[in-house]
């Protein structure tokens, strides 16, 4: 196992290494969640069903799971190309929307969003696994101001792509975001470049870990109780999540009405609110350890998924969709903590995001298939129903859950300010 080294007295540009780390995630999410935007067009251009629409979605998040396991895995093995995976994810990232753009039927559209989610999907077992590193002291918060990141790009991704869709195609969008994002991985990979704490580390994990070994500490960590109900709990309140993050705009479209930028303002405030909640939930969770404030965000998922069943449409609608948003991914980033808790004194910091990424892909993946399906037989209401029950499921296996250990400083570190 590669141990970080003492990192030289921090220097300017490695503070803003950290942050245009944390940064750059909201580009990530801008593609992933525009696209649930673009969905309902693409459902009108090419006469999808609600099950070949969930298909779509199905692919994309399968393959995005799976990438990120191995990926996850490859990265702990190869500490030292960390810094590079973060330039290519983004990179292939928006090559595979250029070829959803390009794509002329279903089945081609089929194999570029699968190309797309992998590639995306790389991003997180790398840029977790480093800022982990770097302050596992505040794991709680750094983790989740990087997944605040990505409710940034989650809030301007729907609505520049709902702004967007009143004057130009859904392809012209797909195929003109390329430049801009080579760009911006460009800038990222420079910045990192000159930021001497970020190229120690990149230094100090170049001897490569035998794949023996680290599948041995794996299997450790997988006997505890501890990370196989946060598995479950992550994979059965991801199911919800996934559903009404995809069916959210369909939703709207089929029962409302409702246009591209009403659309994409709602499926915005699903994750504005989040920009700000989440930090102070994973800093809360720095405070009072873990378990408890999971279990008390999934269950207020359930809660207001209940309202928002109740209530369907309206301006009391729009409001609850606000509030789920200021907890929606808010579990996300406080069971990666956890879960980084746990193999802390392992090294498998990539390992466990890819796993928690991969496992989320065994749950979530089938979920669009299996709501469009649902959808199909019973109609729209049922969406709402069926986040609430599956948080309640969630909330259920998470309270049986052990006391997570707090935060250890079991290897050295980097310390640096975000």
């Amino acid at each position: 196992m590669s141990t970080t080294a003492d990192a030289p007295s921090q220097a300017p540009e490695d503070r803003i290494a950290a942050r245009t780390v944390i940064a750059s995630h909201s580009l990530q999410h801008v593609y992933g969640q525009g696209f649930y935007v673009i969905l309902p067009e693409l459902y009108v251009a090419l006469g999808l069903s609600p099950i070949t629409a969930g298909a779509i979605e199905t692919v994309r998040r399968v393959a995005s799971g799976l990438a990120s396991m191995v990926g996850g895995f490859l990265l702990d093995r190869f500490e030292h190309r960390r810094i590079a995976a973060l330039f290519w994810s983004l990179a292939a990232m928006a090559v595979g929307y250029v070829l959803v753009g390009l794509s002329q039927t279903y089945g081609t559209i089929l194999v570029a969003v699968l190309f797309a989610g992998a590639a995306g999907s790389i991003w997180h077992p790398a840029a977790i696994g480093l800022l982990s590193r770097t302050m596992p002291e505040r794991r709680g918060f750094i983790v989740t101001l990087h997944r605040a990141s990505g409710s940034v790009g989650d809030v301007v991704g729907p609505v520049a792509v709902g702004l967007l869709l009143v004057v130009v195609g859904w392809r012209a969008i797909l195929i003109g975001a390329l430049p801009l994002t080579l760009l911006a991985a460009a800038g990222l990979a420079w910045t990192l470049r000159r930021a001497p704490a970020w190229v120690a580390l990149r230094k100090a994990g170049t001897s490569p870990r035998g794949s023996r070994d680290q599948a041995r500490a794996i299997g450790r960590l997988l006997r505890s109780r501890a990370l196989v109900l946060l598995l479950i709990v992550a994979g059965v309140s991801g199911i919800g999540q996934g559903g009404m993050m995809m069916w959210m705009g369909l939703y709207l479209r089929e029962t409302q009405g409702m246009g591209s930028v009403g659309i994409g303002i709602h499926v915005a405030m699903l994750t504005g609110v989040g920009i700000v909640t989440g930090p102070l939930l994973g800093r809360l969770s720095d405070s009072l350890g873990r378990k408890p404030v999971i279990v008390g965000v999934i269950a207020a998922k359930a809660v207001l998924a209940v309202l928002m069943a109740i209530t369907g449409s309206g301006l009391a609608f729009s409001v609850l969709v606000a509030l789920i948003g200021s907890v929606l991914f808010a579990t996300n980033g406080l069971i990666q903590a956890a879960a980084l808790d746990l193999a802390d004194s392992e090294g498998l910091e990539g390992s466990m995001i890819g796993l928690l990424w991969g496992s989320n892909a065994l749950f979530v993946g089938a979920a669009p298939l299996l709501m469009g399906a649902l959808i199909a037989a019973f109609g729209y209401g049922l969406l709402f129903w069926w986040v609430a029950v599956l948080n309640l499921v969630a909330v259920t296996i998470a309270a049986a859950m052990p006391t997570i250990p707090r935060p250890g400083l079991h290897r050295t570190q980097v310390t640096q300010s975000p």
